[in-house]
C-alpha cells in the first residue's frame, strides 16, 4: 500500500485537493491519511488566567479537529469511489511542519500532498515544509485541479548538477499503475550542453527507464526562461522541479532556496518537489 499523507484546513480548496489526488491514484492501492492540526491560541492569557482555564478550554480544539475529521474520512469511506483506496485521520496538536515530520517517521509517509494558493505568493507554511522536509517527495496543487486519464510528468532542469533519482522513483513507484507518459525537459540548447550536463541527464534517463511502460520523451527549452511558456501549455500535467542541496548558508537560515522563484512560475500547475 502506497501511504499518502494529506493536510487540510477544512476549506473548499483542500477538499478539491483531496479529491483530485484520488482521481490521480485511482489505479493504485493506497492509505490516504488525512492531517488537520490544531494549536492553543494562549497569547491573550497571562500566566494567573492560564492557571484558571479549565479542561474544557484544552478539549474544544481537540474535539473539534478529530469531529470535522471523523466525518470526513466517514463521507470517503462510505462513499468509497476506488475500493484500492482507505482513509485515516490524523489530529495533533503540533504546527504543521512538525506532524509531518512526525507522521512521516511514524506512519512511513511516502508522499506529502499540499494545496497551494491562488496568490502569487507562497504561503510561509507550504514554504516552510518545501525547505525542511527532505526525506519525502512534496506534490503542490492548485485549486480546480483535474486529473487527465493520460497523466504526464515533465521534469524540468538545467542537469548542471546531478539529480539524485530516488524521490522521482519513489513517486514512479506510488504510479506503477497508472499509464504516465515522463517527459525530460532540458533548461538549455541540446548543442551547447556541457559534458557534466549531458552525463547528468544520461544517468536520470536510464535510471527512470526500467520504472516505465512507454519512451521518455526529452525536449529542450531553451533557456530557463521558456519554462513558464512551457507550464502554461500543460496545466494538465504535472511539472517536478529539483530543490538543490541546502549549502551551509541555507542551513543557518541566511538564504532560501532557489526553488521558489521558480514555483512562482509554476503556480497554476499541479508540481511535484523533490530533493537533492
Amino acid at each position: 500500500m502506497k501511504k499518502i499523507l494529506i493536510p487540510i484546513d477544512f476549506t473548499l480548496n483542500s477538499f478539491q485537493t483531496i479529491d483530485y489526488v484520488l482521481d490521480l491514484f485511482k489505479d493504485e492501492a493506497c492509505d490516504f491519511y488525512i492531517l488537520n492540526t490544531y494549536t492553543y491560541n494562549t497569547n491573550s492569557l497571562d500566566a494567573i488566567q492560564m492557571l484558571q482555564v479549565d479542561d474544557d478550554w484544552f478539549e474544544q480544539p481537540k474535539q473539534q479537529s478529530i469531529r470535522q475529521l471523523g466525518t470526513l474520512v466517514e463521507r470517503y469511506t462510505l462513499n468509497l469511489k476506488y475500493v484500492n483506496h482507505r482513509f485515516y485521520a490524523v489530529s495533533e496538536c503540533l504546527s504543521l511542519l512538525d506532524a509531518i515530520k512526525k507522521c512521516i517517521n511514524t506512519l512511513s509517509i511516502d508522499l506529502i500532498i499540499l494545496t497551494s494558493k491562488k496568490e502569487n505568493n507562497i504561503g510561509k507554511k507550504t514554504k516552510n515544509i518545501v525547505d525542511k522536509i527532505r526525506s519525502c517527495p512534496v506534490l503542490l496543487v492548485p485549486p480546480h485541479a483535474s486529473a487527465c486519464k493520460k497523466n504526464n510528468l515533465t521534469i524540468a532542469s538545467d542537469f548542471k548538477e546531478k539529480i539524485n533519482p530516488l524521490e522521482i522513483n519513489k513517486f514512479l513507484n506510488i504510479l506503477e499503475n497508472t499509464n504516465l507518459q515522463i517527459t525530460i525537459l532540458v533548461l538549455g540548447k541540446q548543442n551547447t550542453l556541457s559534458a557534466n550536463a549531458s552525463d547528468n541527464l544520461e544517468t536520470i534517463l536510464k535510471s527512470m527507464q526500467p520504472l516505465l511502460r512507454g519512451p521518455i520523451q526529452l525536449h529542450y527549452a531553451g533557456t530557463f526562461y521558456k519554462l513558464k511558456d512551457y507550464a502554461r501549455a500543460h496545466l494538465d500535467g504535472i511539472m517536478c522541479i529539483v530543490d538543490k542541496k541546502p549549502d551551509v548558508f541555507r542551513k543557518i537560515g541566511l538564504f532560501h532556496s532557489n526553488i521558489f522563484s521558480t514555483l512562482k512560475q509554476l503556480r497554476a500547475n499541479t508540481v511535484l518537489t523533490i530533493h537533492q
